[in-house]
């Protein structure tokens, strides 16, 4: 946790440099926090069982010269934790994976910038696994998960119903494996592509400013 914790206060420290320059709209910044659902492709269960915390910092600014051009760029630092709950019957299994992940998305504000759609990508650390067997640490399969998540596609959709309150959702997928292990039959992008991945659904909250 002590890894995460400064991993996350080292990119927040530039993040919070274009402060002054907020007064003239061109910088945002916003303050997250949310629960994750999660599921593993490849492991043997098909469900968004797996919850999980998200906290995290963020910036945007304009694209172009135009400070009010409704044409940002986001980017972001966040812990986010992922995994899967595999219930078989005869294989009870949890996952938790740590991530510190830093999210660079192109997003598109409307509604007099008060909603806002974002498409990018979210490339990740891995900060800690966990493997559950039955009650059992499974150390040996923890320990065959990739230390970098570095494709997973995200997509988000903010609405800002208060003055700096804002709801928001989003969607994360890997398009590479997560895992040194060999997948069953699942696969992205091309078939050669196998292995196990990561799929994410998050709801929050941010407080913009």
């Amino acid at each position: 946790m002590k890894r995460v914790l400064f991993a996350m206060a080292l990119f927040a420290i530039p993040m919070s440099l274009p402060t002054s320059a907020s007064a003239q709209g061109r910088f945002d910044a916003a303050i997250c926090a949310g629960l994750n659902i999660g599921q593993i492709d490849g492991d043997g269960a098909g469900r968004y069982n797996h919850p999980g915390l998200r906290a995290g910092v963020a910036t945007s600014f304009a694209l172009g010269s135009n400070a009010e051009s409704p044409w940002r760029m986001v980017v972001e630092v966040a812990f986010a934790q992922k995994g899967s709950v595999v219930n078989t019957g005869y294989d009870h299994r949890n996952i938790t994976l740590n991530y510190v992940e830093l999210p660079l998305m192109m997003s598109y504000n409307f509604l007099n910038n008060r909603a806002r759609l974002a498409i990018g990508i979210a490339p990740a650390v891995l900060a800690g696994a966990s493997v559950n067997d039955d009650g059992v640490e499974n150390q040996p399969l923890a320990d065959t998960y990739r230390r970098f998540d570095l494709l997973p596609l995200i997509a988000s959709v903010r609405y800002r119903f208060a003055d700096h309150l804002c709801l928001e959702t989003r969607f994360e997928n890997s398009m590479l494996s997560i895992s040194n292990r060999q997948g069953t039959g699942t696969y992205r992008i091309f078939r050669d592509n196998k292995g196990t991945f990561s799929r994410l659904l998050s709801f929050g909250l941010a407080w913009q400013f």
